[in-house]
């Protein structure tokens, strides 16, 4: 199955809240969100994914630059 992607490489901080909303407004979940390795890039989708009631996590533990976003918030164990 193929995700619908946003890639936010390119993006200013400043105008990332901007573009994960337009995404997720109109996406279907599972979804992912290309961050690269920008720790300041991934602090606002992380907030903009849990804003809108979704969990993401990161693709892999090889590529931490990729967060699948996914149904429902994660309440941990």
């Amino acid at each position: 199955m193929s995700l619908e992607t946003l890639d936010l490489h390119k993006i200013k901080h400043q105008d990332a809240e901007e573009y994960i909303a337009r995404f997720l407004n109109w996406v279907d979940v599972p979804c992912r969100i290309i961050t690269g390795n920008s720790n300041k890039m991934k602090e606002i989708t992380k907030k903009m994914v849990d804003k809108y009631g979704y969990h993401c996590y990161n693709e892999s533990t090889f590529n931490q630059g990729c967060l699948i976003v996914i149904e429902g918030s994660y309440k941990g164990l």
